[in-house]
C-alpha cells in the first residue's frame, strides 16, 4: 500500500503541467444595440411648375429594386452612377463586294468618259460647217394638157366606167323586162326585190360591200333572161362571189361555159316554185368574175333549160366584159 498522498503527481507530469498555459477565456458578447424602426420618409418638396420634367429612371436601375421585386420604381430621382465601361471596340470596316465594284464602275465609267471627252473637245477650235444650200425650185412656163397626160398613162379598166355599156343587147323580137327604173342601173333595194327573202338579201348585200349594178332583162316566149353586172368593193369581192354560188348543188348539173375555166354553170334538174306564187319554173345560171365585177346570167324557163342557149349568152357576155 502506498504511503504517498493521493494528490501527489509524478515529477514529469507536474513539470509539464506547470509549463502549459491556461486556455484563454472568451470575452463576453457586447450588448445588442436597441432595435430601431425604419427611418421616417423625407417630406417631398413642393413641385415647381416651372422646373423641367425629371428624367425617367427604370426600376432595374434602382439598387433597392434589384433586391426587392416589390419596391415600386422611383420617379423624379437620379439613380446611382453607372460603372464606366471600357471603350467601345472599333467596328470592322465593311469591304465592297465584286458586284458593288462592278456597278460603281458601270455608273462612273460613262460619267468620267463624258467629262474627259468634253474637256478634250472644249479645248479644240470649232470646225466651220459649210453653208446650207438648196436648189431653187423652178416650174415650167407652159401648162400641162390634162388630156394629153391622161392619154400617156395606162388606160383605165373597162369595169371602172359605165357598166351598162358592157352589157350585151337583148335579142331582136324579145320583150324588154328591165328591172328598176328602166335606165339599166339597179340599186341594192331593186336587186334584193328579185329574191324571195328580200329583206335578208338587202342586209346581206350591204354587208358584202355592194357598190353598184347594171342589168338587162328580156322575155323570149315562155323564158325570161336576166344579165347582170354587180360591182363590189375590193375588200369584199371574194366574200360576195363565194356567197353567190349555191351551197347545195345535188339537184343541179354543174359545169363551165366555154371561154372561162373559172366560171360556173348551173342547170336545175327539178322545177322550183316562185316565192310569191304557186307557179313553177326551171332555173339555170352562169357565174363568172372579172376584178371586182361579178357577172351573172339567169334564166327562168317554163320547160327544162336549154343548156346550149345559156352557154351562148354567157360566152358572149364574158367576151364583152373581158
Amino acid at each position: 500500500m502506498s504511503t504517498e498522498p493521493a494528490d501527489a503527481a509524478e515529477p514529469g507530469t507536474a513539470a509539464a503541467a506547470e509549463q502549459a498555459p491556461a486556455p484563454p477565456t472568451s470575452a463576453p458578447n457586447p450588448p445588442a444595440p436597441p432595435a430601431q424602426g425604419p427611418p421616417p420618409a423625407p417630406i417631398p418638396p413642393a413641385p415647381n411648375p416651372f422646373a423641367p420634367p425629371a428624367p425617367f429612371v427604370p426600376a432595374s436601375a434602382s439598387p433597392s429594386a434589384a433586391g426587392n421585386p416589390f419596391v415600386p420604381p422611383v420617379f423624379g430621382t437620379a439613380g446611382p452612377d453607372l460603372v464606366e465601361s471600357g471603350a467601345e471596340p472599333a467596328r470592322r470596316r465593311r469591304r465592297l463586294g465584286a458586284g458593288a465594284l462592278f456597278l460603281t464602275a458601270v455608273l462612273a465609267g460613262p460619267v468620267i468618259g463624258a467629262a474627259v471627252g468634253y474637256a478634250i473637245q472644249s479645248s479644240r477650235p470649232p470646225t466651220p460647217l459649210p453653208a446650207l444650200t438648196a436648189p431653187k425650185l423652178t416650174y415650167p412656163a407652159e401648162r400641162v394638157d390634162a388630156a394629153a397626160l391622161a392619154a400617156a398613162g395606162p388606160p383605165p379598166l373597162n369595169i371602172d366606167g359605165d357598166l351598162r355599156r358592157l352589157l350585151i343587147d337583148r335579142p331582136a323580137g324579145s320583150t324588154d323586162r328591165t328591172d328598176g327604173d328602166g335606165d339599166g342601173w339597179l340599186s341594192a333595194a331593186d336587186r334584193a326585190e328579185t329574191f324571195g327573202d328580200s329583206e335578208d338579201m338587202f342586209v346581206e348585200m350591204l354587208g358584202n360591200g355592194f357598190r353598184r349594178a347594171a342589168t338587162v332583162r328580156w322575155k323570149s316566149g315562155d323564158d325570161t333572161y336576166r344579165v347582170m353586172l354587180v360591182q363590189y368593193v375590193p375588200e369584199s369581192v371574194v366574200k360576195a362571189i363565194t356567197g353567190m354560188v349555191p351551197g347545195g348543188t345535188s339537184d343541179m348539173d354543174v359545169s363551165k361555159f366555154p371561154g372561162n375555166d373559172e366560171s360556173v354553170l348551173l342547170v336545175a334538174k327539178q322545177p322550183y316554185t316562185y316565192a310569191r306564187s304557186t307557179e313553177t319554173y326551171y332555173y339555170g345560171e352562169a357565174i363568172a368574175r372579172k376584178g371586182t365585177v361579178l357577172m351573172t346570167v339567169q334564166v327562168y324557163a317554163k320547160n327544162p333549160v336549154d343548156r346550149a342557149q345559156l352557154e351562148d349568152i354567157a360566152k358572149r357576155q364574158w367576151e364583152r366584159l373581158a
